[in-house]
């Protein structure tokens, strides 16, 4: 079987920088899928923390619709990440009902209402929802990777309030199972999307996400910034290194306010490794997206796993302007990637939008933005 792997496309996201609302760029991932005997969507595929479920699949439906008809009748596995976790409800909702644990990778159909709807537009493919991963063969596993933020040592938002839930409800343990995981990060998946039903349909345009504005404030100076800007951002960083220290010792947590490429590039290794070895997956490949950072790249080499196995991490569908700069070559977080998995060898990454310029996708996310304002 011929799997491709696509993962964090975050269909809706209201910057714009979802470039599969772009015909042009969906149709050259199509034309890659073509001859897939599976496709998983690895996570994070809507985006449902920044608009209303319904406003979401709207923004979503045409990407969905136009791969649904390159793939063909063939099966479409939807693994739930930490931005559309709302998709695995029903299943974990079965699984308690039947007083059942939940294992590594439990399968259910589409249930009346997102994942139905979702059903739809890729028909004729068939839709089937997994969580937390996927086991894609006996020696490949493929998750979106949430569970990683219980090891990140980088203080975002999220990982800061994973880490307050486990201040209160008791520290993970190891070796953990998903059910651990869930119990941690699964109130705070339902605080978030709870929180985006009462947004507007008509989305408010802006450039970037909180969490980008954040980096992009703490990370330094960029060219064309006014005065005040400078200032607020040198201010921001002097106080950053103070503020972190006092939410450590507030959450007995171990957050680092180094926040440089580097440094995030090794919290997200050494994370999605702690998170396979504590699962127990660490003895094959294990697959994942989340950080939005495909690799290892060849000049990094294998990233080795605890038991024997590697990491991979497919990559992502949306194009962040802090994380790229006008006149550079397309980096690690440079979108359009697909990851293949066959039936023997490990698994295979291309990257399909090497070629594109900075301005090409700075004008992508700009129409997309124009595409936003629903009606009410």
């Amino acid at each position: 079987m011929k799997t491709a792997i696509i993962s964090d496309l975050h269909l809706g996201v209201v910057s714009g920088g979802d470039v599969l609302r772009d015909p042009e760029i969906r149709a050259v991932l199509a034309a890659e899928l073509r001859g897939a005997d599976r496709l998983v969507l690895l996570g994070d595929a809507l985006e449902l923390r920044e608009l209303p479920v319904g406003a979401a699949l709207e923004q979503a439906r045409p990407a969905l619709e136009d791969l649904g008809a390159a793939v063909g009748d063939i099966e479409v596995v939807l693994v739930a990440g930490n931005h559309d976790a709302r998709l695995a409800e029903p299943l974990l909702d079965g699984l308690s009902i039947d007083d059942a644990p939940l294992p590594l990778d439990a399968i259910a159909d589409p249930a009346p209402g997102p994942t139905a709807e979702i059903a739809a537009a890729f028909s004729p493919a068939r839709l089937r929802i997994a969580y937390p991963g996927i086991w894609l063969r006996e020696d490949v596993y493929a998750t979106h990777g949430h569970y990683l933020d219980l090891h990140l040592s980088l203080p975002r938002v999220e990982c800061v309030a994973a880490a307050a839930v486990r201040r209160m409800t008791g520290d993970l343990p190891d070796p953990a199972t998903p059910k651990d995981y869930e119990r941690i990060l699964r109130p705070i998946y339902g605080l978030a999307f709870g929180a985006a039903q009462s947004l507007p349909r008509r989305a408010r345009r802006r450039d970037l996400g909180p969490s980008e504005a954040a980096w992009e404030l703490l990370a330094g100076d960029r060219p064309g910034r006014t005065r005040g800007r400078r200032l607020k951002a040198r201010a921001a960083r002097a106080a950053f290194p103070a503020a972190v220290a006092g939410v450590n010792r507030l959450l007995r947590a171990h957050f680092d306010s180094d926040i440089s490429g580097e440094a995030i590039f090794r919290s997200g290794v050494e994370a999605a490794t702690e998170m396979a070895r504590r699962l127990g997956v660490d003895g094959g490949h294990v697959i994942t997206g989340h950080t939005h950072r495909g690799g290892p790249r060849p000049a990094e080499g294998p990233w080795r796993l605890p038991g024997g196995g590697e990491l991979h991490n497919t990559g992502n569908w949306v194009f962040s302007t802090p994380l790229h700069r006008p006149g550079t070559p397309p980096n690690a977080y440079w979108p359009g990637t697909v990851t293949w998995v066959e039936d023997s060898g490990p698994p295979r990454r291309v990257e399909l939008l090497g070629d594109r310029e900075h301005h090409d996708m700075v004008e992508i996310a700009a129409r997309s933005r124009g595409l936003t304002n629903l009606a009410d």
